[in-house]
């Protein structure tokens, strides 16, 4: 039976203690009793709580000694101190040590406003909990990441894997995906895991160049090659000279360049605008689209032969909304990178679940670009948290999510659908392997198996797919 929270309580009182505690029980929470503080810190040893609630004056380890332990050991525990009226002052003062609050003795469960304080404080814990352990994860990512690519989705990871085969040879490579899903963080990361790694990376992206001075920025010139050319300028091929090269956009690029482009590619040497001589250039091409190149090719708008010299090897990053795993370690990933940049300013501490599943069930048309741009903007409105509200409007009205707030409600009406999908997300990252996806979700496969026969998801449906 699923119990709303497990508490420790403690209090040297013993008969005090033994009636709060049944009465506790009757309400629906588990509860653990220690008689004093030291006692709860052996407890404390082997297991976690959700709650602690405490007398403030105890003999051997008191109350205010207790929580200061707890903020070193298990700070993400919330701490609720019960005191005598005499007392409240101290009580009061334990808040700004960390305590959730204070409740006046004798507690009475009786009044909704106890009842109400006990839940938040459990929900506190629940959140910083799963804070916790989603930046625990990110961390491990994080040592394990290639260059700065964040990723759990499998079929990412096997991306990565033939991007560290891809690099080691020096052959043209083209990116293809949707606007926002990182080409640049992929060529960045092909060139970090080449042996031209500490050469020159020149990213330029050719939609933001003006045709008419394309030539100019990708050859250079030479001093009074032109009207306004009053020195010597070397182009991005040359300045990318022994290293990498990456055009982003490349189906912007106008086809009288592209035939200048193919020349080079061809001949691996360039001229400068206004220069009889032609100079070497070792460089390794990397291109990114987000248009169709072999449709621009049928249409004339690009020629097939530098199709064909720049795509040798294609990559193709797939958006977020295929890839919605990613999105929560993305989400924390930016919250640290906030944090890091605004550290003088405010410290965010997590997400709120209810945050997490709008932000989860949006389809991010703009990709990881448009994700961290939306927890940037959540950050600069919250508080510790990012909850619901601090979200944009936008997110929220068009996300998929159809979510109840009250906690009762939620459950009942929501479980269904969450377990669905939780399920179908385990099944669609093991390809239907249950012994994989019980490892994954921490369960044995017995249990798994029931929840599949209790939900109606079929492992058979994952397993066909390719």
């Amino acid at each position: 039976m699923e119990t709303r929270g497990k508490i420790l309580l403690v209090d040297d009182n013993e008969e005090l203690l033994e009636l709060l505690g049944g009465s506790l029980q009757d309400e629906g929470f588990e509860v653990k009793l220690a008689k004093n503080g030291a006692e709860a810190l052996k407890i404390l040893e082997e297991e976690d709580f959700d709650l602690i609630l405490t007398d403030v004056v105890m003999h051997n380890v008191s109350g205010k000694e207790l929580l200061e332990k707890v903020q070193e050991t298990k700070e993400y525990i919330s701490v609720i101190l019960m005191t005598a009226y005499a007392n409240i002052d101290d009580a009061v003062a334990c808040m700004k040590y960390g305590a959730f609050h204070y409740l006046p003795k004798p507690v009475r469960l009786d009044e909704p406003k106890v009842m109400k304080l006990i839940e938040e404080a459990i929900e506190k814990t629940r959140l910083k909990k799963e804070n916790k352990l989603l930046k625990e994860k990110l961390k491990q990512l994080e040592e394990s990441k290639t260059s700065n690519i964040i990723t759990v989705n499998q079929s990412m990871k096997n991306l990565l894997e033939r991007l560290k085969k891809v690099a080691l040879f020096d052959y043209p490579v083209l990116i293809t995906g949707e606007s926002g899903t990182g080409k640049e963080l992929f060529a960045r990361a092909i060139h970090d895991l080449s042996p031209r790694k500490g050469k020159p990376f020149i990213a330029i992206n050719c939609a933001s160049i003006s045709p008419e001075i394309m030539e100019a920025e990708f050859f250079g010139y030479k001093k009074g090659a032109f009207t306004g050319a009053d020195k010597d300028k070397k182009g991005v091929i040359e300045e990318a000279n022994g290293g990498t090269l990456f055009l982003d956009e490349i189906g912007e690029m106008p086809l009288n360049i592209q035939s200048k482009f193919l020349r080079f590619l061809q001949e691996k040497k360039i001229r400068r605008i206004g220069e009889a001589l032609e100079k070497p250039i070792n460089v390794r091409i990397i291109s990114a689209t987000n248009r169709d190149l072999e449709k621009l090719v049928k249409e004339g708008k690009f020629r097939q032969d530098l199709y064909f010299r720049i795509s040798n090897i294609k990559i193709h990053i797939p958006p977020l909304r295929e890839r919605r795993d990613d999105i929560p370690a993305l989400i924390y990933h930016f919250i640290e990178k906030f944090n890091k940049e605004n550290a003088e300013t405010k410290i965010i501490k997590g997400i709120t679940p209810e945050a997490l599943e709008i932000l989860i069930n949006y389809d991010w048309p703009g990709n990881v670009r448009e994700l961290e741009g939306a927890v940037s903007s959540a950050c600069i409105f919250a508080n510790e948290y990012i909850n619901v509200e601090d979200l944009p409007d936008y997110i929220i009205a068009n996300s998929k999510n159809e979510f109840s707030f009250a906690y009762n409600e939620a459950k009942k009406t929501n479980e269904k659908k969450f377990m669905e999908k939780y399920l179908r997300m385990l099944l669609t990252i093991t390809k239907g392997n249950i012994t994989q996806a019980a490892k994954l979700a921490e369960i044995e496969r017995q249990s798994l198996q029931k929840l599949l026969k209790k939900f109606k998801v079929n492992p058979e449906e994952f397993r066909k797919r390719k």
